[in-house]
């Protein structure tokens, strides 16, 4: 197992008094406490938030040819991009009436598998007056899978191809969190939990495991 750069790890299944995904112990405690952090500035913000699992994919063909400062800068290419595309919908909703606006919040983590290749994993955090579920893959509609879509293929440099999405999204990815439930933050970060786990994280490449949005 990898050890994180972090000085404490957690191997209790609890966490601020949130259960946690204990087959995946230890947990690095800084992490944990980012999450939580991550969740309640959003629920500070917005009564009700839409939380989602996602794994951004690369490509083998590209994958194989990227170096280690390509992937140092990713992450920020991506977060940068979804914003801006975030950002343009909103503005182009309001332009036929109201609409409700959004921070972008997430937090991430990136693994190595047994292939020795680096993968990502995501939790990302909206307001849910604003968007309310991922949509479908591949859909003729906009949707938010297909804004992650172009937001991705534009961090790796990639023309957008809509019917190779290059956006796992796991199985129930989705969570509803609200601001007067307390089982609904208990559930998405228990889920969330997964990303802060010890396990398969590669440090002293210069490069970040783990991080999360400041504001």
């Amino acid at each position: 197992m990898s050890q994180p750069f972090c000085s404490n790890l957690a191997y209790t299944p609890v966490f601020n008094r949130l259960r946690i995904q204990e087959k995946y112990l230890p947990m690095a405690s800084e992490y944990l406490q980012a999450l939580y952090n991550t969740m309640q500035k959003a629920l500070s913000e917005y009564p009700r938030v839409l939380a989602f699992r996602v794994d951004p994919v690369i490509p083998t063909e590209i994958s194989d040819r990227m170096s280690l400062e390509d992937h140092k800068g990713l992450i920020a290419r991506f977060i940068a991009s979804l914003k801006a595309i975030i950002k343009h919908d909103r503005v182009r909703k309001r332009q036929n009436g109201w609409a409700p606006d959004t921070k972008v919040r997430y937090v991430w983590c990136r693994e190595v598998g047994s292939n020795g290749k680096p993968h990502y994993h995501f939790f990302i955090l909206l307001n849910r007056d604003a968007y309310h579920m991922l949509g479908r893959a591949c859909s003729p509609n906009e949707n938010l899978i297909s804004r992650l879509s172009r937001a991705w293929y534009s961090a790796l440099g990639v023309l957008w191809n809509p019917q190779e999405p290059w956006v796992h999204v796991p199985k129930n990815p989705t969570y509803w969190i609200d601001r007067d439930n307390a089982d609904s933050f208990q559930e998405a970060f228990y889920r969330a939990s997964y990303l802060c786990k010890a396990d398969t994280k590669q440090y002293g490449l210069g490069m970040r495991a783990f991080g999360a949005s400041h504001s």
